[in-house]
């Protein structure tokens, strides 16, 4: 394929629903052609057997970053609002160092795995570090120090996904978020780099590397093992875990890039518009996807 050639950019299938020149955002009308929309982004997905992922965000407008980097900024920088941090600071190697350092502080130092983690990845494989971070994902709130990891949630389920673009909050502080939402979706295997074999602690190792640390082994990577242990929230939720590698870009920047590269389309984010939010509620109730089951006690 010639290098000058330009990527076709996947375009929605509905006349009425609205996109960006890059093919990037899309913006059906109604809820109807909104899932028919994100039906229609699953099926381009590349691959006899193609790996989709979703991820739902109540405001559209977050970079897909992780919680890790969302909470680290403010605090070493005193900022309110993350995302004020300059571009020209960000996107610097003393910056991916610094945020290496201390994800490195956090996990591996400050903290350990269980030894009853460890004795399970000896008798059941399982990956001790990985079961660690899933539960900081799924239940925050047992979380310390800098709060956060720097793995981003993405779900094997839409209707998931779309909770997540519906609702703010949990608990009697949900509420249908007052902004426009966005299901994302993801061909992994269009990144080539579908899943890993290799574990979460092995990645920890990477990241203490001088490669890494210089930036030149940081593509984001998938993390969604076939051996876990049994946690109700992961089951009904049907997680993946997209791993943040590069602590200058969001991943939204470093896979544009790489489509740059490679001339085909990784990503798209469709636009659930604030006032389809209410029918998509409906929607939810109607097809059992209740806080019940996305927050099982």
């Amino acid at each position: 394929m010639s290098q000058k050639e330009e990527m076709k950019p996947i375009t929605p299938k509905m006349k009425s629903t609205g996109y960006s020149p890059d093919g990037r955002y899309w913006v059906p009308t109604s809820l109807r052609n909104l899932l028919i929309e994100l039906d229609h982004a699953k099926a381009s997905c590349e691959g006899a057997d193609p790996a989709t992922f979703f991820r739902g965000q109540s405001n559209y407008e977050w970079p897909l970053d992780s919680s890790f980097v969302r909470l680290a900024i403010p605090r070493l920088f005193g900022l309110s609002d993350y995302q004020a941090l300059s571009k020209s600071i960000r996107q610097t190697k003393e910056f991916h160092r610094t945020i290496s350092s201390l994800l490195l502080l956090k996990f591996g130092t400050l903290t350990k795995v269980s030894e009853e983690a460890v004795t399970a990845e000896r008798n059941h494989n399982i990956d001790p570090w990985y079961e660690f971070l899933k539960n900081l994902q799924q239940c925050p709130e047992k979380d310390s120090f800098i709060k956060g990891t720097f793995l981003v949630d993405w779900t094997g389920k839409r209707d998931i996904a779309l909770y997540f673009a519906t609702y703010d909050g949990k608990g009697s502080s949900r509420q249908i978020a007052s902004s426009h939402g966005a299901v994302w979706v993801l061909d992994a295997v269009a990144t080539g780099k579908t899943w890993q074999t290799n574990k979460l602690g092995d990645l920890l190792q990477l990241m203490a590397s001088s490669e890494h640390f210089n930036a030149e082994k940081t593509f984001p990577l998938i993390y969604h093992p076939r051996t876990q242990t049994y946690q109700p929230r992961a089951v009904n939720q049907m997680p993946v875990y997209v791993a943040q590698m590069d602590y200058r870009y969001d991943l939204a920047e470093l896979w544009a890039a790489h489509e740059r590269q490679e001339k085909k389309q990784l990503f798209v984010a469709v636009i659930m518009t604030e006032n389809l939010k209410a029918d998509c509620a409906r929607y939810l109730d109607k097809n059992g996807v209740t806080e019940g089951v996305v927050y099982p006690e």
